[in-house]
């Protein structure tokens, strides 16, 4: 028997309080771990704490949530069969190994509030992303990926609430680049290759 987890968090970032009110959700963003010692998360999200329009698959450091002491932080541990976890792993690293093909869908981000989705090709919200993850596990999820309805579906398995300064022990930033600042020029050309994918992608 393995564990994974998953992570929903309410941040301290402009954006993030924003969509708490527009949903009225307690939490704004997700996030996968596949240890127990919560040194890695996976997710899809800004690459930059600076510039929310550069998105994707990202590899987060813990470190993200600890910037704030005000980031609420909620940690679903989820026992799995030794064979799904190995899916579960197996489909992450995919993600990992051509992260450059995936781009953070912000055509569902904006429908979010109204209950809609758009499918794109390899472009997930956060939710999006978790939702597929736990779907690969074998757990049983609602149809639509709505943070507050997954927090309601995973409510049998145990979990650990509270400020992430309180949960997280010790994190490291390892190669995260969330707090590196690029040149304009090169943000400019960052976003419009994401966004082009995103256009040009279908389901």
């Amino acid at each position: 028997m393995k564990y994974i987890f998953m992570i929903f968090s309410a941040t301290d970032l402009r954006i993030g309080k924003m969509i708490r009110i527009v949903t009225k959700n307690r939490y704004n963003h997700c996030s996968i771990c596949l240890k127990e010692d919560l040194g890695k998360f996976y997710s899809f999200s800004r690459v930059y704490r600076s510039n929310p329009l550069i998105g994707g698959f990202v590899t987060e450091s813990p470190c993200r949530y600890t910037l704030s002491s005000k980031t609420g932080m909620k940690i679903v541990r989820i026992p799995l069969p030794d064979v799904s976890y190995q899916h579960v792993k197996e489909f992450i690293s995919k993600m990992k190994d051509c992260g450059d093909e995936y781009v953070y869908n912000y055509f569902s981000a904006a429908a979010y509030p109204f209950g809609k989705k758009f499918d794109r090709k390899n472009a997930f919200t956060c939710a999006e992303f978790a939702h597929e993850v736990m779907r690969t596990a074998g757990i049983t999820m609602p149809k639509k990926a709505n943070i507050r309805e997954m927090e309601l579906a995973l409510s049998e398995y145990p979990y650990t609430e509270g400020r992430a300064v309180d949960i997280l022990d010790n994190p490291s930033w390892g190669e995260d680049p969330y707090l590196q600042h690029i040149a304009k020029t090169r943000q400019a050309i960052q976003i419009a290759s994401r966004f082009r994918k995103l256009i040009v992608g279908h389901a």
